[in-house]
């Protein structure tokens, strides 16, 4: 097997296959630097406030709402709206669409498990960028975020499926590392200076893909 995957049997030999979103099935996802220039605020801090709220704002402990009315106080500036969602504008990866559709095409169970926050998801929902799949699990719905175990755990109990049939992709490194860890096998989405993410892909599946 390649040295990009730890995994003993052939990618096609699994049951339940689990998909990030953000930077695997869908790109151009970043919004703190779009917001930091258009209300002129400085990037690095409001970057390091924002990864304060991060997990709060995923797990659905924290709403938008809350967090703009607290870098307003913080920053002494009136922000207009939702800037998650208004400067929010992701577009597909074709490798990975192509991927998923292969898998469905060979009778493969495609679910998405993302971290994610309420307006990203209506949006993605509203755009079709959840119907490629068979199931959707969203960390602010579920009150889970990875990479904790019970992430992966309530995908797996919800889909009647144990580790050992399941392929999780992902392009976080500790999220890869956490369902390792559980028996899952994985495959971590990213460039390297050898190979970029879609050469991984065509050498794992197959160049037919694409």
């Amino acid at each position: 097997m390649h040295s990009f995957c730890d995994n003993q049997l052939d990618p096609m030999d699994y049951s339940l296959y689990i998909f990030d979103m953000g930077n695997v099935v869908i790109k151009n996802i970043h919004v703190i630097e779009k917001i930091a220039a258009q209300y002129g605020l400085p990037h690095d801090e409001l970057a390091d406030d924002y990864g304060k709220y991060n997990f709060p704002l995923m797990d659905g402990t924290v709403s938008s709402e809350v967090y703009w009315r607290h870098v307003e106080v913080l920053f002494g500036t009136k922000i207009h709206g939702d800037p998650l969602v208004d400067f929010f504008k992701p577009v597909w990866n074709p490798p990975m669409v192509a991927l998923i559709k292969h898998l469905k095409a060979h009778g493969k169970r495609v679910v998405c498990g993302s971290n994610t926050y309420a307006p990203h998801w209506d949006y993605m929902r509203g755009q079709g960028f959840l119907a490629p799949f068979d199931c959707c699990y969203a960390s602010h719905e579920m009150g889970i975020t990875k990479p904790t175990r019970q992430f992966f755990e309530y995908i797996l109990r919800s889909e009647g499926k144990s580790n050992v049939d399941t392929f999780f992709v992902d392009d976080y490194e500790e999220n890869v590392v956490a369902a390792r860890k559980l028996g899952i096998a994985t495959f971590h989405y990213v460039d390297d200076p050898n190979f970029s993410g879609e050469e991984k892909i065509k050498r794992l599946f197959g160049s037919q893909l694409f």
